[in-house]
């Protein structure tokens, strides 16, 4: 099967279990539409734009939300930012760290660090699904007393005092007026922004460029181990949550510590392939270094606990050290493909006050 094909399948598959294992729908939907506009780039390959009724993308609304993303005043004592622990450079996550340091160093997170790109195409967000809408995520890390340890009204008192920001708010949306409200949606615009779609591996299904014999030997093992079953579709994440069987025992209860069903206890969301080479450590807690672990533990390692619905996508019912080391080179080298340098160069997603 042609790569072309096989992405396709994956997508058709991902759709059709695209409501399954999520939280519950929140009291009020906001209707995805198609959006016209060169704000945003995407190629052919990707889902359509979105857009939401209440937040119309604008230039000046993108810049504000730019700036803001990588301003500390969002922080209680003005040490860190939203870009403080996604890095740009290596595709919007946390340098390397298994958990991030808050505005003081003695306050430390408990989940990895997830990266923020194409992010508007989800309608759950965080490790453990709780956030159905961008807004709602953007406010999170500034309250969490893990992260920047404040409120989103004492952000907003600071940011009334510059005369900048007045004026940058005045521009996107039609007066100086800064609310908690509009503070969400800039954040929310340029989070919408950050599309990744220009890897290697785009630009050999575009016929701009072809894969390396050991890379396209390497996508046919991800397909032949099931590597596809969950990372579907072309944002190579099919946006549910799944225990693969991480441990015997859940500390960290993820989708189901969320809505309160034992049965989804230990199930996280599916991270994207996407760029994955620069994103590690890996899972939602950062436990694995490298890449070549985490096939290791795919593998060999995987926990057949109470609720684990699928062992692992290299096994079938108990067998284990199936994948030979040529196989492990080849899809490392296909996973390399999927890093998207255009991204971590971008200057519209940079440090403005750089």
């Amino acid at each position: 099967m042609s790569i072309k094909n096989l992405i396709f399948c994956g997508f058709v598959f991902g759709s059709l279990f695209l409501a399954s294992c999520k939280p519950e729908e929140p009291d009020v939907i906001i209707k995805k539409t198609k959006l016209d506009t060169a704000l945003i780039s995407v190629s052919s390959e990707m889902p359509p734009i979105v857009s939401f009724a209440d937040n119309k993308v604008t230039k000046a609304g993108l810049e504000l939300g730019r700036f803001l993303f990588y301003d500390k005043l969002l922080s209680d004592n003005n040490t860190i930012s939203c870009g403080s622990c996604h890095n740009q450079a290596l595709a919007f996550t946390d340098n390397g760290k298994k958990f991030s340091t808050g505005s003081s160093e003695d306050k430390v997170g408990n989940r990895n660090a997830m990266p923020t790109f194409n992010l508007m195409w989800f309608d759950s967000l965080f490790w453990d699904s709780r956030v159905a809408r961008l807004k709602q995520l953007a406010i999170m890390p500034i309250e969490n007393p893990l992260e920047m340890n404040t409120t989103a009204e004492a952000v907003v008192e600071k940011l009334k005092v510059s005369a900048d920001y007045k004026e940058r708010f005045k521009k996107a949306f039609g007066d100086e007026n800064i609310t908690t409200e509009r503070l969400a949606m800039a954040l929310e615009q340029f989070l919408m922004s950050m599309v990744s779609d220009n890897s290697r591996f785009d630009k050999a299904k575009r016929g701009e460029l072809s894969l390396t014999g050991e890379e396209k030997r390497g996508f046919e093992v991800a397909s032949q181990k099931g590597c596809f079953n969950c990372h579907s579709t072309s944002l190579f994440t099919d946006n549910l949550s799944h225990n693969t069987g991480l441990d015997l025992y859940f500390k960290d209860k993820g989708l189901g510590g969320f809505t309160k069903k034992y049965i989804q206890e230990g199930m996280f969301k599916t991270p994207s392939l996407r760029n994955v080479a620069l994103t590690a450590p890996y899972m939602h807690d950062g436990r694995i270094e490298t890449l070549e672990k985490v096939i290791d533990f795919y593998d060999h390692d995987v926990k057949d606990n109470l609720t684990s619905r699928n062992i692992s996508p290299f096994i079938e019912q108990g067998t284990r050290n199936q994948i030979s080391p040529a196989d492990k080179k080849a899809l490392i080298a296909f996973l390399n493909s999927l890093t998207d340098y255009e991204l971590t160069n971008n200057p519209k997603f940079s440090d403005p006050f750089k």
